[in-house]
């Protein structure tokens, strides 16, 4: 199946949703992950984002909220933000902001063991996947996701499902 824009998605699609276009579209650098985000809301896409993408985001923008308020600084970020419970109990922009992808109507898809234990190892062993990636097309597979999101070149050889991602990267 071959990889195109996020412009191309047809409406009505099941889209499996990969951590980086949400923080593409969080950070300004993709106009395309922004429409397709917007898509979601508006219920033209249906967006689906499998469990380890929530906890995947979540723990990326709450590790950005900290370095930007100057609490830690990079070098093993999370390690560091770990040694300062207090800092965490205060953080709370990137609660907002995973908050408000829910109140847009992405939904969640919990990681089922069978997922895990057969179909990502599977997938491991054809693609040689990271275990994330693996997990994220496993849940895609068993949804029958019409299209699995992610600018991951890892998934660009995927046959399972139609992978589309940005093109339009300002990186």
């Amino acid at each position: 199946m071959g990889s195109v824009n996020l412009d191309d998605i047809p409406a009505g699609s099941l889209c499996m949703i990969d951590t980086n276009v949400l923080l593409y579209a969080e950070q300004n650098v993709s106009d395309q992950a922004q429409r397709f985000i917007r898509r979601c809301a508006k219920g033209e896409l249906s967006g689906v984002l499998p469990q380890t993408v929530w906890q995947e985001l979540t723990h990326k923008l709450m590790l950005a909220e900290a370095m930007m308020k100057g609490a830690i600084a990079k070098g093993n970020p999370a390690a560091r933000l770990a040694a300062k419970p207090e800092i965490i109990k205060g953080l709370s922009l990137y609660r907002a902001k995973v908050n408000a992808l829910s109140d847009l109507g992405l939904r969640f898809a919990a990681c089922t063991l069978e997922d895990l234990t057969k179909t990502a190892f599977k997938m491991q062993e054809k693609y040689g996947f990271l275990t994330n990636d693996a997990v994220v097309l496993a849940v895609a597979m068993r949804l029958k996701a019409d299209v699995l999101v992610s600018s991951d070149k890892a998934f660009h050889g995927v046959t399972e499902v139609a992978v589309h991602y940005p093109t339009d990267l300002r990186l």
